[in-house]
């Protein structure tokens, strides 16, 4: 095992420890957990309905069903271009992960937020548009990052990447679809699924 190798999976192991950790803490009800629930809540504040419109549209975006849609025409793409064993990743890493997610959400069982601004259903912890749209952009990341020669071009691409996670992000907690932890616990399950599949290459 090489050592960027390595490097690789300490970072998913380290995203998955800090994931447990806040697993373990909202399901024995951790004070820190309602504080830095409720310091999330602010950051979204104030509700305006301008602002309720198009996190509505974000959120839509980041729905897991849309990034399936998105991922299929993806592994489309790359079968077409007889890129299989890239289009095989792209299937696994998306598909086989929510399928995590489902296992968490229904083993956890936390209820979502009151006052929600957005009807939905289901459990809030983890939030799968999180892990969805994150190991979507960074797969993206993944195949892409290797084209671009040029440093700006890959300096666009991580802040776009981190945009569009951090987009809808904001969106579910804004619309009181999840709690911040459910988001924050998203995205790490997410980077540590991420960390792992790369070991295998793209």
């Amino acid at each position: 095992m090489t050592i960027h190798t390595k490097k690789k999976l300490l970072a998913g192991l380290a995203c998955w420890l800090v994931f447990t950790g806040i697993l373990v803490a909202v399901v024995t009800g951790q004070g820190w957990v309602r504080e830095f629930d409720r310091i999330g809540y602010a950051i979204t504040h104030p509700v305006r309905p301008w602002k309720t419109g198009l996190l509505n549209i974000i959120t839509t975006c980041g729905d897991p069903f849309v990034i399936d849609i998105l991922t299929f025409f993806l592994v489309l793409l790359l079968v077409y271009k007889r890129r299989f064993r890239q289009a095989l990743w792209v299937d696994a890493i998306q598909y086989v992960g929510y399928l995590l997610v489902i296992g968490i959400k229904y083993s956890v069982l936390r209820v979502r937020p009151i006052h929600r601004l957005v009807n939905v259903g289901g459990y809030s912890f983890p939030s799968g548009h999180t892990f969805a749209t994150s190991i979507f952009m960074l797969t993206i990341l993944s195949l892409v990052w290797p084209v671009l020669k040029k440093r700006w071009q890959r300096y666009l691409l991580v802040i776009a990447v981190i945009s569009v996670i951090a987009l809808v992000m904001l969106s579910r907690v804004y619309l009181r679809a999840h709690f911040p932890t459910d988001v924050t616990a998203g995205l790490l399950l997410a980077l540590g699924w991420w960390f792992l599949f790369v070991i295998f290459g793209v």
